[in-house]
């Protein structure tokens, strides 16, 4: 998936995770085989093995890089001050979400990441309140004053977007859609 940033140091690490983002969006964790992985990446699969041990913890790594690159990118929105604080809020959940929306491919992958408990543990619920913290540190530090008063905190409108942004992501049709969806939610929250 080529939306998705991998940022490890090593350039035959990065196309193995790259290839395997693929792999395994295409086929899913139990049905993905480390051969599958290697030639996609094309390298053997004795050299696969070498990087990663076990399909495990290419699975790890792989869902990592994904979801670390979410974050950054969700993150640089949030902070790229260049624009409304309604817009860094639209280009930060589309940052994080969006990629998921789009194609076949980007829906089995988000299907993967929400159905990966026993390989990833805590992984994807981590970063779920990862993402969620930098947002609610974002509404607190740069909301319009009119957004924000006391009954209405950074937590309240963090919590509202994020979770209608979870469910608009598995229902809109595109991503354009998914960002309009969170535009008005907006709009909805000033008035």
């Amino acid at each position: 998936m080529s939306t998705v940033e991998m940022a490890p140091q090593d350039p035959k690490r990065a196309a193995v995770l790259t290839a395997a983002v693929t792999v395994f969006g295409r086929y899913g964790f139990q049905k993905t085989s480390m051969e599958a992985v290697a030639k996609a990446a094309g390298i053997s699969r004795p050299g696969l093995y070498l990087m990663f041990p076990n399909k495990e913890q290419l699975y790890r790594a792989t869902m990592q890089g994904v979801m670390e690159g979410a974050q950054q990118a969700m993150e640089s929105c949030l902070a790229d001050r260049s624009t409304s604080f309604a817009e860094r809020v639209v280009a930060g959940l589309d940052a994080l979400m969006g990629p998921y929306i789009d194609t076949q491919m980007a829906r089995d992958l988000n299907e993967l990441l929400e159905n990966s408990e026993p390989q990833l543990g805590s992984m994807f619920h981590d970063y779920q309140k990862r993402a969620q913290a930098a947002l609610r540190t974002h509404i607190d530090a740069t909301a319009p004053s009119d957004l924000l008063d006391q009954e209405r905190t950074a937590d309240d409108v963090m919590d509202l977007l994020f979770s209608a942004a979870l469910t608009w992501k598995s229902t809109s049709a595109s991503r354009d859609e998914f960002r309009e969806r969170i535009r008005r939610a907006l709009r909805l929250l000033h008035h």
